[in-house]
């Protein structure tokens, strides 16, 4: 199941460089702290993903908050 998300606070993701973690918080462009790569998100195309057993007729409630 995915869905679109409206970016409210930070999104935590790896760099592609150095799989290390890294944080956006409205900004679409930061330098990784740990290889110094600028790393670019498009923070209008987050997607909400929901991996597991997912049974038929249940209803499945995602929230950002």
């Amino acid at each position: 199941v995915k869905q679109k998300a409206k970016v409210i606070g930070i999104v935590i993701t790896s760099c592609p460089c150095c799989s290390n973690p890294i944080n956006f918080d409205r900004q679409m462009t930061k330098v990784c702290a740990y290889c110094e790569e600028v790393v670019h998100i498009d923070l209008d195309k987050v997607e909400v993903s929901l991996r597991g057993p997912v049974q038929e007729g249940k209803k499945v409630r995602v929230s950002m908050n």
